[in-house]
């Protein structure tokens, strides 16, 4: 009977191991990334006797995992997208609260600061008008700070979310580097048997790597599995695992890059990550909040210059031209800290209107050649010193370059036209009285040169404005005589009526119903003339001296708000702000868009390796009855060649 008690025996060992591997599922049914086991059975080799071959039982072959890895790649793929998308809706989403409240947003402050403006030139000489402009100002300019420190804060905690993530991602690439080598000890003493909890280990960890950073895996023979991010970086190989950290930029020192550090060295790979929670971080950086706060500060150069040239035109109550209300801010060129030169390179601005809310980066080429290149669209521009420094670029997008000394090959500057200036605009007036509310000169109609009397003709002139400060205030009047023989006016500009120094072609026939005329180098008085004026009429253009009730230059000012300025004179002030809010609501609302798509079809991806890996309890409950009573049924075969031996025994004995 020793072939069949061995048969016995072979049943209860594998149903015995049957029975372990189904308690062993229902066991881990809810452990996060366990995979369903099964035992699988074979014949064991056969005997060979007199009449043929009898069979000799049954053995275990293999303990299988159920795995689709077609499906677990689909998994991280969707997962690492998700966890872009999710990061970069939670801050792009924090950065839209931020523009669209009224209570922290610009717009409700430009509109209070023209709405005082307006009120000025309602009342100019009125001091309560002038002190509710004055602090509506200092509002609009506490605005642009408080904004530029949302955005300042921002970016200091965004650089700390990356040095979070790199880290997490570090610990699971040590993690996975040492399963890895688990797997390998494992299989080696197994003779090649798969370790089916380490393999689970592992794809919960890769699983969680994908939630940080896009991965892609490449197995090795000895059953590791080397992990490479970004284009082709080895995060892990094997059992070493490399490390990421980060530090801050070559040319920003608060922007912060990704380096990647392994055997042979450390290389900044910022711009090749992408995916999971890092990619997002990034995306959310050079797509929204990099723009935007170059958009505020361009809004801010354009509040500083347009306001600023015409206050400067204008007279304020003590009779003195206007100065500037708000400071000027800089252009920001900054060197990379690679560079192998001494070569300075500093900006201007020159148009505001023509200016964009994009970074620059110049590189040298050498022998004098530089490329500006546009980072928003990535055009470029050719610079050719000629070798001749200081030289200074023709304007381009509204500002130009001063580059100082011979570059080196690869040197590199970044230029930021608008990223500081909502920091850096500040309030340069604190005396109400000080606002220029009036046009800086006046004309009235003077006394008939033939006469001595009033003018006897119907020629009427306009208030001049002023288009420059060039030759203000004005030395002496400007006095205009009209000459119908001749049919201009002749113009005295030093005092002197006596001599004149330039005439005004002017045809009553022709132009009474208005002729504008411009007057070079004094103010570049603009004004329009129209009507029939009689010979020797005589028109007065002076300084506006106790001009305190003008209020046209507080017009001017006020007009400011309906000027497209801005964006090569397509955009206001406020729809420049406008557009900024309305790109970040955009990009914000399609980046919930995608992220609930993502979520649906990571949800998917997952029941379908569910479907597949996952424990069902009921299945399992039939497979511990149906091993049980396999179990009990093979006992029985042993019970049956222990009674068929004792009958042997029995009848030998008799």
């Amino acid at each position: 009977m020793p072939g069949l008690l061995n048969i016995g025996v072979s049943g209860l060992l594998a149903f015995q191991r049957s029975l372990n591997t189904t308690g062993h599922n229902i066991a881990n049914s809810d452990t996060v990334g366990y995979s369903r086991q099964r035992t699988l059975l074979g014949t064991q080799t056969p005997q060979l006797t007199g009449v043929g071959w009898l069979g000799s039982g049954v053995k275990v072959t293999d303990i299988q995992r159920s795995y689709d890895d077609f499906l677990a790649t689909q998994v991280r793929s969707a997962q690492s997208t998700a966890s872009e998308l999710e990061s970069y809706f939670d801050h792009a989403s924090r950065m839209d609260n931020i523009l669209a409240d009224p209570n922290i947003g610009l717009d409700p402050a430009i509109q209070g600061f023209f709405d005082a403006m307006q009120l000025l030139a309602d009342d100019p000489s009125s001091m309560p008008s002038r002190q509710q402009l004055l602090s509506e100002t200092q509002s609009m300019v506490d605005r642009f700070h408080d904004l530029n420190l949302q955005f300042n804060d921002m970016r200091d905690q965004l650089n700390q979310e990356l040095a979070g993530v790199t880290e997490e991602i570090n610990g699971l690439a040590q993690s996975i580097a040492r399963v890895n080598q688990n797997i390998v000890e494992a299989i080696g003493a197994s003779g090649s048997g798969d370790p089916n909890d380490l393999f689970d280990e592992r794809e919960v960890l890769l699983n969680q790597l994908s939630e940080r950073v896009d991965i892609s895996i490449v197995p090795q023979d000895d059953g590791a599995w080397n992990v490479f991010i970004g284009k082709g970086q080895a995060l892990v190989i094997g059992s070493a695992p490399a490390t990421l950290s980060t530090q801050p930029g070559a040319d920003e020192v608060n922007r912060h890059d990704v380096t990647f550090t392994n055997r042979a060295g450390t290389q900044v790979i910022t711009s090749q990550l992408a995916g999971g929670e890092i990619g997002g971080l990034l995306s959310f950086r050079s797509q929204i909040l990099d723009p935007a706060q170059n958009q505020l500060g361009l809004v801010a150069v354009g509040v500083s210059d347009r306001v600023n040239a015409q206050h400067q035109l204008g007279l304020d109550l003590h009779g003195a031209l206007g100065g500037s209300v708000f400071s000027d801010p800089g252009i920001g060129v900054i060197p990379n800290n690679g560079n192998s030169s001494a070569v300075t390179v500093s900006a201007s601005m020159l148009d505001s209107s023509s200016l964009t809310a994009s970074d620059y980066e110049l590189e040298s080429g050498g022998g004098g050649l530089f490329t500006l290149t546009r980072r928003s669209d990535g055009k470029s521009f050719a610079i050719n010193t000629g070798g001749v420094y200081p030289h200074t670029t023709a304007a381009i997008d509204g500002f130009n370059l001063t580059i100082s000394g011979a570059a080196a090959a690869g040197d590199r500057f970044l230029v930021q036209p608008t990223r500081d200036a909502s920091e850096q605009i500040t309030l340069l007036i604190n005396d109400p009285a000080r606002f220029a509310a009036a046009a800086p000169l006046r004309a009235q109609p003077g006394l008939n040169a033939n006469t001595g009397s009033g003018n006897g003709g119907s020629g009427s002139i306009t208030q001049p404005s002023a288009g420059t400060l060039a030759g203000l205030p004005l030395g002496a009047g400007i006095t205009l005589t009209f000459d119908t023989a001749g049919s201009q006016f002749n113009v005295d500009l030093d005092g002197n009526l006596a001599t004149t120094e330039m005439t005004l072609a002017y045809n009553p026939a022709t132009q009474s119903a208005g002729a504008p005329f411009t007057i070079p180098g004094f103010g570049d008085a603009a004004f329009s003339f129209r009507g029939v004026p009689a010979d020797g009429d005589r028109f007065v253009i002076q300084n506006n001296s106790g001009g305190v009730g003008d209020n046209r230059n507080a017009l001017a000012m006020a007009g400011i708000q309906a000027t497209d300025s801005m964006l090569s004179g397509t955009s206001t002030l406020q729809e420049t702000y406008a557009q900024l809010v309305s790109s970040v609501g955009s990009k914000t609302h399609h980046a919930e868009v995608n992220m609930q798509s993502t979520e649906g079809l990571l949800e998917r991806h997952q029941m379908s390796l569910s479907s597949i890996n996952g424990v069902n309890l009921d299945e399992e409950a039939a497979n511990l009855i149906k091993y049980q009573q396999a179990y009990q049924a093979t006992a029985q075969v042993i019970s049956v060649a222990s009674t068929l031996f004792d009958t042997l025994i029995g009848a030998v004995r008799r």
